[in-house]
């Protein structure tokens, strides 16, 4: 008889270092409090987030008007080092689309 056997480990399609993202309308304003997080982790979580998000030019308009770069540029100065290059990246690949 075949028996059930739970795992500690995390499925392997599961990838610990993005944010769970809300979807439609709410994504964007979502991860914008949570840049804006003053916990580390979530900084973290949200920009890696914000960074797969940004390759389309419909989310760059919209990251644009909800004020992403404001934002992002106070950013540029967090003691952190992934959070600075992640932002870098961010803003790199909003400015090569054209609403950027």
């Amino acid at each position: 008889m075949a028996s059930t056997r739970i795992s500690a480990q995390l499925p392997p399609d599961i990838d610990p270092t993005k944010a769970p993202i809300a979807f439609g309308r709410r994504a964007l304003p979502k991860l914008n409090e949570e840049i804006q997080s003053p916990e580390l982790l979530t900084q973290q979580r949200a920009l890696m987030a914000l960074c797969d998000l940004v390759h389309d030019p419909e989310k760059v308009y919209q990251a644009i008007q909800i004020g992403f770069v404001e934002n992002l540029k106070n950013l540029l100065l967090h003691h952190d080092s992934t959070v600075r290059q992640k932002t870098t990246e961010i803003l790199c690949i909003m400015a090569m689309h054209n609403v950027g």
